[in-house]
């Protein structure tokens, strides 16, 4: 009778253990660790990786030999990609897209400067792929997209503004008379004046305005994630006075 009470006991306490197994909450998934982030977007450390193979096609191939060179490549990479998302982000809050037309409508046009299959070897040379690439070059597009909605196209252009232009525009071509006559003969235009001087007011303010935007999304490195792409980091000098400007 107890042998029997006792396997009772047992069997209850083997239910009352898979009952509670089983109404508990469910293991939470660990986020993907990011490399870079604002409140809108991650770019995590295999996106990283995509993006050093591409920057690394520039440099020789021996650049992994020289530490600090090395080290500022990367740098330099966080410091571009940390803009992007930047803007980025700015764009997926103001919800600015391109529409898969307009992507193949400014590929064609790209491809324009590349005959027969000249675009298809620059990728092959640099072992980029095409899908890469693509995914690259429509966030290239939304990018200009935001910045001559938010940018560009509030910039005012006052006449005193165009005869100013014209004005330093002619002198600093006076040195070269034969380029000068041809130079100044496109830009007759008023219309193409203008958007040489709108071109010219949005690169003097674009710092200014790119700084506010990482006010409004700011951005974080995780540096125990960085240091894994960097060579000799405690050994590099330069590198870690270039991991400190990027904080």
């Amino acid at each position: 009778m107890k042998d029997s009470l006792k396997k009772s006991f047992i069997c209850w306490i083997f239910i009352g253990a898979l009952c509670l197994m089983g109404c508990s909450e469910p293991a939470k998934k660990k986020a993907p660790r990011f490399l870079i982030k604002t409140p809108l977007m991650t770019i995590t450390s295999s996106d990283f990786l995509e993006e050093l193979d591409l920057k690394r096609a520039a440099y020789p191939y021996n650049i992994h030999e020289n530490p600090a060179e090395y080290n500022e490549m990367v740098i330099h990479l966080v410091k571009m990609l940390s803009e992007e998302i930047i803007l980025l982000s700015a764009a997926a809050d103001k919800r600015i897209i391109v529409m898969d037309q307009e992507v193949e409508s400014a590929e064609e046009k790209f491809k324009e400067d590349y005959p027969d299959d000249s675009f298809d070897q620059i990728l092959l040379k640099n072992a980029i792929s095409y899908s890469f690439w693509k995914k690259r070059f429509k966030k290239n597009l939304i990018m200009d997209k935001l910045i001559d909605q938010e940018l560009k196209q509030r910039i005012e252009i006052t006449s005193r503004d165009i005869v100013e232009f014209y004005k330093k525009y002619r002198i600093a071509n006076a040195q070269d008379p034969d380029n000068n006559a041809l130079v100044l003969k496109k830009i007759e235009n008023e219309q193409e004046l203008v958007s040489r001087l709108r071109m010219q007011k949005t690169q003097d303010k674009y710092d200014e305005w790119i700084q506010q935007l990482g006010k409004d999304y700011p951005v974080e490195i995780n540096k125990d994630k960085l240091k894994t792409f960097l060579l000799d980091i405690e050994k590099s000098e330069g590198s870690e006075n270039a991991t400190n400007k990027s904080r």
